[in-house]
């Protein structure tokens, strides 16, 4: 397949050498018109390749040693800056790579009903794909630069730019609410559940049960646990199975996320070392027990760990690119969470000890129970932060659970700088409330929009 190129960038980057995308093909470019463009374009690093790693660094999972006069983005990230890129001379991180896949989107639904070959069906397929993407490329954006979602407050808080154009000589639109943009993305996601298919040529590629999937987690991020549950529900009518941990004896024996019968979706980093240059924080580590990680009964944290540096560090079985998309054991603990929040103890607990047995060295597995559903919550909360670690979600979680006053003081410290009988020096820290949950829009944004709302 020719690979395809494109005169125009994203306008929500605005760079300044942007032209008109042109209808007239310029030599040696080529404008999508036929259905085979358009699933180049879905098959692109650009639209798959969408995690961006100061996703995971800004988490309470990670623990990196770095200087306070550091900089990057990833420091950025990791001590809540108030700007993720410090400065504005080039595409800002997580903003950008997200809306140029945004803009990736809009090509496809812009163009796809008008292709030159294709059936209806299959631009259907195609149309209810590029809206999944969008709508995950926002959901992203949403819990990075725009503050939880408040029912109280939604409609006032400003969200993000709505992109729909392709023509990059257009100013970029005004940040939409917060409760414009789930309103928005949420009913893109249940229009392309209607269209479609139940399988996909690979799991990079979107489902009607993906598109499911998706509207679970908004509805958990907005409170909204019946919808919550009831998405999370019809994504896990799927066919899938969860891996029985005991079966294997290290990480060798796991399957990579293309066949894996746990991923629903898949979605992977352009960026290579992550997981694997990812350390552990103190507080994740505790969740797992005092038990090293080589002996430990949780045969996560046994088989997907290694000794790194001064710490202990994430691994996967996938050889270059983790995944960082959506898999049915969070839509069981989605139900999960439902459960306990709801008060049925007994269905929420179940749902847990069902995932554990498959998860505990067998010798050492016991039930777990719960005396109340406030202690059935924590224990879900608990175990979907076990089961859900470096898998990109983190930073989603935080952002609701800080909203509901679940989240507690979250501390940077700088290891390397502690010694015998003092503690390690502390370099960061987010208290339950902080603006810092939310990060300002970038600079270079603001730089070429200077009425754009900030945060």
């Amino acid at each position: 397949m020719k690979k395809i190129k494109y005169i125009a960038l994203l306008s929500a980057l605005l760079l300044t050498a942007c032209n008109k995308f042109l209808d007239v093909q310029p030599k040696g470019v080529i404008i999508p018109t036929k259905i085979g463009d358009y699933e180049g374009l879905l098959n692109s690093p650009t639209v798959t390749q969408t995690f961006s790693p100061e996703l995971l660094y800004m988490t309470d999972d990670v623990y990196q040693y770095t200087l306070t006069t550091n900089t990057s983005t990833i420091t950025n990230a990791y001590l809540w800056r108030q700007y993720i890129n410090a400065e504005s001379q080039n595409s800002p991180a997580v903003w950008g790579n997200l809306y140029n896949a945004i803009y990736f989107t809009n090509v496809i639904i812009n163009g796809v009903p008008s292709a030159t070959d294709g059936t209806a069906a299959q631009k259907q397929e195609l149309l209810g794909e590029a809206l999944f993407l969008r709508a995950y490329c926002y959901m992203d954006l949403l819990t990075v630069f725009a503050k939880a979602y408040n029912s109280s407050t939604a409609a006032s808080d400003p969200g993000l730019p709505l992109v729909t154009s392709t023509d990059v000589s257009e100013a970029a639109p005004q940040r939409s609410s917060v409760k414009a943009v789930l309103d928005t993305i949420t009913a893109n996601l249940q229009k392309a559940a209607i269209s479609l298919p139940a399988t996909n040529i690979n799991k990079y590629r979107a489902t009607k049960y993906a598109a499911y999937a998706l509207l679970s987690r908004i509805a958990l991020y907005q409170g909204d646990y019946t919808n919550a549950g009831n998405f999370a529900g019809q994504a896990l009518a799927a066919t899938h199975s969860t891996l029985d941990y005991n079966t294997f004896t290290s990480l060798t024996d796991f399957p990579t996320s293309s066949s894996n019968p746990e991923v629903l979706y898949q979605r992977t980093s352009s960026n290579y070392s992550i997981p694997f240059q990812v350390e552990y924080s103190d507080d994740l580590t505790s969740y797992f027990g005092s038990q090293p990680f080589t002996s430990n009964p949780d045969l996560r944290y046994r088989y997907l760990s290694a000794t790194y540096l001064d710490g202990i560090t994430r691994m996967s079985p996938d050889p270059v690119y983790s995944n960082f998309g959506m898999t049915f054991p969070e839509m069981d603990l989605t139900r999960a969470e439902v459960f306990a929040r709801t008060g049925d103890i007994s269905d929420a607990m179940t749902i847990v000890n069902t995932l554990r047995k498959n998860r505990i060295d067998a010798a050492s597995y016991s039930d777990m129970t719960a005396s109340s559903a406030s202690d059935a919550l924590t224990k879900v909360l608990a175990e979907r932060r076990r089961e859900l670690a470096f898998g990109g979600l983190r930073w989603f979680d935080m952002k609701r659970l800080n909203r509901d006053g679940l989240m507690t003081d979250v501390v940077r410290i700088n290891r390397a700088q502690a010694s015998s009988g003092t503690p390690a020096q502390q370099i960061g820290d987010l208290p339950p409330g902080s603006p810092n949950y939310t990060f300002q829009i970038p600079s270079r944004v603001q730089q070429f929009n200077p009425n754009m709302i900030k945060n």
